[in-house]
């Protein structure tokens, strides 16, 4: 079939980084090298020699106007993270959006459905602002509704695991998961001789992360080290903690690393561990240590038990250092279970998370 002319309004683009802007610049690249046609327009500002890297063009920063142009030249419209400014010229070009979703947008007003000060109650019959919400008032309130009737009107919502589909409730919903860049399934699988008093974590230092969590968990696991790849606001927070717990000796903070050396220690881990306490919408940390044939405990957030499910890992039985503690002593005990839970992750990664498989499953969005 004949190319199609495609534009992607991406909330966020590289050299930004994150899940966000890994999945749009590989799509993108992914849909250019499958000869249709592709133009980004983002937000995110970068200068004009940036942009020469990528085989499609983008537009930085666009006015309404342009995006309207954009959406009226194209033949598909996608729209990554709800936007209603994206939706709004879209339906004025005369199309209907695919939106994907990767936060709670539509139904909260600070996208992340968490917040400290107590379990978040919005679903699709009760919208936020929910009563332990951040975010308060009348502002929030009809944010919020613009952005929810923005997805009303998609011609799909795309949610990218079923737990995010099921707590947006949103019609015309499709479940899609994130694609998984192809170099965590070329990183190489787990050493054969790995440290199996060794668990790994790679992520933002920030308290959804739930590190503190983990770090309990080891102190309460005699004989068991720790070593964090990572950094962001609660870094100090969290080395003190390791020594109040009298632990720092077993807890070693690596800072940021690039993704080769969280793979090198992926492989060398007995166990990679995502003690996220907020209600992750999919999970790229599960994902890509599934994708390299780790195993990998988890807790029961969002979309976490969805990855591990069928024994491609193991989830705690709830949100505590005590039952996370528990999970880990029963996986790192197990020198059966370990491999086998790696190769059925990976397996399942093959199957489901690669881009050869996320991309198709777009293109015949757009095309339908």
């Amino acid at each position: 079939m004949d190319g199609l002319r495609v534009a992607l309004f991406a909330a966020a683009f590289p050299p930004a980084i994150g899940g966000i802007e890994r999945f749009c610049e590989v799509l993108a690249n992914w849909l250019t090298e499958a000869g249709h046609e592709v133009r980004v327009l983002t937000p995110t500002p970068a200068d004009s020699d940036y942009d020469r890297r990528f085989p499609f063009e983008v537009t930085r920063r666009p006015g309404f106007t342009d995006m309207v142009r954009a959406a009226r030249h194209a033949e598909a419209v996608h729209v990554k993270s709800l936007s209603s400014r994206a939706v709004a010229a879209t339906t004025l070009a005369g199309h209907r959006a695919v939106i994907t979703h990767a936060h709670h947008q539509a139904i909260c007003p600070v996208e992340t459905a968490w917040g400290e000060g107590g379990v978040c109650t919005a679903g699709p019959g009760s919208p936020g602002p929910c009563p332990t919400c951040p975010s308060q008032g009348p502002r929030a309130y009809w944010d919020l509704r613009r952005q929810r009737s923005a997805a009303l009107v998609a011609r799909r919502n795309v949610c990218i695991s079923d737990y995010l589909k099921d707590r947006l409730g949103l019609p015309r919903s499709v479940t899609v998961f994130n694609p998984v860049e192809e170099r965590a399934f070329a990183a190489g699988e787990p050493d054969a001789e790995r440290e199996g008093d060794l668990i790994a974590f790679a992520g933002r230092l920030s308290l959804p992360k739930g590190l503190h969590l983990l770090i309990e968990a080891v102190s309460r696991l005699p004989g068991i080290r720790l070593e964090v790849a990572g950094d962001g606001p609660a870094r100090a927070q969290w080395e003190s903690l390791a020594r109040d717990l009298g632990v720092a000796n077993r807890v070693q903070f690596l800072g940021s690393l690039d993704f080769g050396s969280v793979a090198a220690l992926y492989r060398r881990a007995g166990v990679v561990c995502v003690p996220s306490i907020w209600q992750e919408p999919f999970g790229y940390s599960v994902a890509e240590a599934m994708a390299m044939g780790c195993a990998v405990v988890g807790t029961p957030s969002g979309a976490i038990p969805e990855l591990l499910a069928g024994g491609r890992g193991h989830v705690s039985a709830d949100l505590s250092a005590a039952a996370l503690s528990e999970a880990l002593a029963t996986v790192l005990a197990d020198d059966r279970r370990r491999p086998l839970m790696g190769r059925r992750a990976r397996d399942y990664a093959l199957e489901n998370l690669r881009l050869d498989v996320i991309g198709p499953s777009y293109l015949a969005l757009y095309r339908s």
